[in-house]
Parts: structure tokens; sequence; C-alpha cells
């Protein structure tokens, strides 16, 4: 039997329908199990004749990539008597590209490339067609309507088809398994245990805030940060806050990724995502020295500006989506004290994620076959039920947490990304019946809010660590009364009846709080003057401090860093610290020093 298809006429060939005997015909050409054939006829006679011109080959499908514009083709060929398939470039149809590929066993006879490349460009054209796409989650279709592109285009607009490609995108997002036993493991496992409500949410907070993007200029992605030991339960829990959306695994291109890498292959990974959340797992196999400058980027979206080879602006990769990380130790613990990065990434330590191993195992056994249905569901209803219903959720919750959480600068900016979290679990809610505790999911955040707010008062750590760096290296300064010479001087104590005047030269305070981390040091040493922590002149933060005698004048140089003479005035700028006595424990004093603060405190 030979199909014979008209010129627009799609038709898909098979390799088992050419096994099985069948032949396509293709204008003048035979596709038949034994090889393609060419039909000529004499001009003169009008004798038909047909002849064979290689082994069998068909193109199996054209596939184009939405996002590039791209177009492979799949060929399909026999060699050896078995059928073999090679993604090739459209620009590869041609004679002197074509001949190629007899390196990959391809059958192109020399006196009929010709002929083989005009049969290919034809066959091409009436071959089954794909469209796949890369980028992930919120898009607009044709610069106009918004979609979500989960494993296909969900939208309002049933016309708009696409696939992703699960094999070489970033993203398995292949719906396996059914959503009821998803569902019912939620409800079991999941229900009144908060610490997993919050990653749940976390990963239906992803659409949320891919979405938000697009509304709103203010909206970073979320870093969630589990840290603590490693019985905890931390990946159970991330890979069930990303299983709604796709293969919860960190193999097979699963949503489960590792810190291990660059940071230019995490932009990579994550360039195009704006709704499908992701795992990096095990943040100590991160080798990059400081943290800071990743995690800016992480949670900005956007990729550094580059130029390519020609001097031009490379297209910046951007992205915004929920990424759950992992690790034993803090993820601020390698970074600079930036106030900026606690509001930016959020850390929960040491907390049970899980509630025991059988838990866990329990979880696993279902999300290792059972994943993808629950986030498609999801973003069908925000489509069935409006868009707008996301902003309305998101705004309600906005004014609930800046209600309950902790008085702080920071408390509208914080509202803002925890009511991303608590939107997504109502309308989860609404849409598949989870039953997750919305008061339990608030409860929790702002207990951990509470517990993280003072890390953010950023004068407050910097004293503590400057205090713990004074006793340390007590040996580096002169103390008022009592005769000695330090090596390296870094300025003077004087003891007064309830406190310490701890007089530190200016340059060399600024010096080591920027290698405490504290990229603005006069920001720092603004809170502490606002905070009376320093003894000052005036509306200055400094204090004209002697430390050096007349004769020390060689001294004072050297502590200075100055190339000569230091000035004549004997005084020099200093940060006078006003330090109570019961903070300077473990500070280990002369015996004279120690009697001066005694006779200070009996004379008040």
């Amino acid at each position: 039997m030979t199909t014979q298809p008209n010129a627009t006429t799609r038709i898909r060939i098979s390799q088992e329908e050419l096994k099985n005997g069948k032949s396509f015909a293709i204008g003048d050409f035979t596709l038949t199990n034994d090889g393609l054939f060419l039909k000529k006829i004499d001009k003169d006679s009008g004798e038909e004749t047909v002849f064979k011109i290689c082994e069998p080959l068909f193109v199996k499908q054209t596939v184009q990539n939405l996002d590039t514009k791209d177009v492979h083709l799949d060929l399909c060929y026999k060699f050896k008597g078995a059928f073999q398939e090679l993604p090739i470039g459209m620009g590869q149809l041609v004679p002197n590209e074509l001949i190629k590929l007899m390196a990959k066993g391809v059958d192109i006879p020399h006196e009929f490339v010709k002929v083989i490349a005009t049969y290919l460009r034809e066959q091409q054209k009436r071959a089954p067609h794909k469209v796949i796409f890369h980028q992930v989650g919120w898009h607009r279709h044709d610069q106009n309507q918004l979609v979500f592109r989960h494993n296909r285009i969900i939208s309002t607009d049933l016309t708009v088809k696409a696939i992703n490609d699960n094999e070489n995108g970033s993203y398995n997002l292949k719906p396996k398994g059914d959503l009821a036993t998803w569902v019912n493991m939620v409800r079991q496992e999941v229900a009144g245990h908060a610490p997993l409500e919050v990653l749940v949410s976390a990963g239906f907070a992803s659409a949320i805030l891919g979405y938000l993007s697009y509304q709103y200029d203010d909206i970073d992605s979320l870093i969630i940060h589990l840290g603590g030991n490693s019985t905890r339960g931390k990946t159970t829990g991330t890979l069930l806050g990303v299983s709604m959306f796709g293969l919860p695994s960190h193999k097979k291109r699963g949503l489960g990724k590792t810190w291990n890498g660059t940071t230019n292959s995490l932009i990579h990974m994550l360039g195009g995502n704006f709704g499908i959340p992701i795992v990096l797992d095990e943040l100590s196999m991160n080798n990059e020295a400081s943290l800071t400058s990743v995690l800016y980027v992480l949670a900005s979206g956007q990729e550094k500006a580059r130029l390519t080879d020609t001097i031009q602006l490379r297209k910046q990769g951007m992205w915004a989506t929920v990424i759950l990380s992992t690790g034993e130790l803090s993820i601020f613990a390698r970074t600079n004290h930036n106030v900026g990065l606690t509001v930016r990434a959020f850390e929960f330590s040491n907390i049970p994620w899980t509630k025991s191993a059988a838990h866990a195992d329990a979880i696993r056994k279902v999300i290792r076959d059972h994943y993808g249905h629950a986030g498609e569901a999801f973003v069908q209803y925000l489509f069935d039920q409006g868009l707008g219903i996301i902003d309305q959720t998101w705004q309600k919750w906005q004014e609930r947490c800046v209600d309950v959480l902790p008085d702080s600068s920071f408390r509208t900016r914080i509202a803002k990304k925890y009511a991303i979290l608590l939107a997504a679990a109502e309308l989860a809610n609404r849409a598949l019946d989870l039953n997750l505790s919305l008061d339990n999911i608030l409860q929790f955040l702002v207990k951990q809010e509470e517990a993280i707010s003072e890390q953010r008062d950023l004068g407050k750590k910097a004293w503590q660590l400057v205090i713990q760096l004074i006793i340390q290296h007590q040996a580096n300064f002169r103390k008022e009364g009592i005769y000695c010479n330090p090596l390296n001087c870094w300025g003077k104590m004087i003891p007064h009846g309830n406190h310490v005047e701890v007089a530190f030269l200016k340059h060399v305070l600024e010096q080591q709080l920027k290698q405490l981390g504290f990229d603005n040091p006069k920001l720092v040493i603004r809170e502490w003057k606002d905070n009376q922590w320093l003894i000052t002149e005036g509306d200055r933060p400094t204090k004209r401090t002697r430390i050096f005698d007349e004769s020390e004048q060689q001294e004072r140089q050297k502590a200075l860093g100055l190339d000569t003479k230091p000035p004549k005035k004997l005084e020099d700028a200093t940060y006078n610290l006003k330090i109570p006595k019961e903070q300077l424990e473990g500070l280990v004093r002369s015996g004279r020093l120690s009697q001066e603060v005694s006779l200070d405190e009996e004379d008040a």
C-alpha cells in the first residue's frame, strides 16, 4: 500500500510502517523499507523508469524552539539494516552539508546528493511539526497574552500549543502518576504540620511570585534556606515542595539541583524561569569564597550585564521564582554582614521538617511516582477564576502580615514576601482542597521572624563583634594610667565608673569593620551614634583623643600609617565606644587597670 499525500498534507512516516511493507510517495519519490526510489519519464519515448538512489531516509518530524526560533529536523535513516535517528539543522539540507552526514552512516551517494537534498526539502514540509520551549513559568505569548508554560502551555486560548523540552531543557515537568494520590498524601502527611505546610506553600508560591513579577517592579525571587543537621528531613521537605510542578529528583533534569557549580551555571539554569520552584541542595558543595554576590544575583532575578566578543551588550538572563536551599551551615556564614540579604533570603535553622524517618519515607514513596499534576491543576484554577484573584489574595495577606509581624523598619518588605506564601496556601486550598492550616503557617513565619529580627539589626551585630574583637586583641590598646607600648596600637582604653571608654583610631576601626564583613562602616557607626553608644564631640561621630605622648611620635606615625610626620596637634580622630563593664566580661586586665575601675566605682 502506498500513501500519496498532496502538497499540503502532513504525513507521519514511521519505521514500523516501513518494516510492515507500507510505502510513501512524495512527488516523484517513493520511500519503502528497501530504499528511496525515484521515478523518471523519458521525454522522447515517454517510458517510465524507477530506480533506487539510496537506503531509506526521511525527516521524522520538524521541531522549532519557541524561545530561540531555531528549527531542527529529526532525520531517520537505515544503516546496516537498522534504523537510526539523528537531529540535524535546516541548513544541512544542502548538498555540500548533506554529504557530510555520511560520517554518521547516512547513505548519500555522491551522484545523487542533489536529488536527495531536493527530496528531503520537500518531504520535511509534509512531516509532523512540534513546537517546544525551554523557558518555563509565566511568559507573554506573541508579546501580548500571559500564559503559563508547564509541561504544556496553560492559558485561556486553547489554540496556543507547545510542549516543554523535558529531554534537553533544564527541567523535567512531565507529570507522572495521578493527582488524587498526591493530594491525599498532603492531607494525611502534611496538613497540620506547619514546617511542611510552609514548604508546600512555597512550591505553589513560585507560580504566584512569577505572575506578580509581571505586575510589579519590586518583586524579587524568594530564597528559603533550610539549615541544620542532615537528619532533619530538609531534602525530603524541599523535594516535596517542588513535586507539585515536576520531577522531585536530582537526576534526569528533575527540579532538585545542587549548589555544586559556578554562579554562571546556576544563572544559566534559572534563566527564563518565571514560576517553577527549584531546590539547591547541599550549600557546602559550592566553592565560592563569598556568597554575597551570588545571593544578590539569585534574588534580584537578573544576570549581570556582560559584553559579547563583538562588544555588544549580551542579552541578560532573567527569572522570578522560589528557590529552596539546604545546607548544614547558615547561608549567611559566607556573606558580608549586609542587612539587605536578610530580607532577600530567609533562613529557617534546626527545624524538624519531618516528624520521623517513617514520616519522611511515606512522603518520598508518594512523590517518587506521583508528581507534576497539582501545579498544573493549580494554575488552571487561577485561569478559571481570573488572574486578578492572585492580586486580591496577596493584598489581603499583606495587611494581615503587617499587623502581626514584629515591628521593624523592614516589616512592610517582609510582609510582602510572607504574604506570597500565605496567598499561595489559601489559593491551593481552594483549588485542591489540601486542608493546609493558614493560621499554622502564619504563626510559624511570625515565630521565625521574631528569631531572625535581631540579625537584621546591623548596628547591634557589629557592636557585639567589635567587643569580641577588643577582648581578643586587648594587647593592641594602651590603658589609661598604665604604661604599655603595643607594637600595633589600635587606640586606648579609659576606665570609668560603670563603663570603659575605648578610643579606637578612626582608620583602624573602619578597617576592622570591613574585615568583619561590613561593607559600609560609616553606616554602622551612624547607628551606634543614634543608639548613644559613642562618646562624641558635637554632631560628629568622632572625638579627638590623645593616644600618644609628645615623645612617642614615631609610634604615632606608625599607628596612623603615615609616610610623613604626624600633625602638630597631639590628639587624633577616634571613635570612642562607651562599653558597659558587664559587656567586657572575659577582658583580661592588668592589676592597675582593674584598680582604676574599682576606685571609680567607689567614687561613684
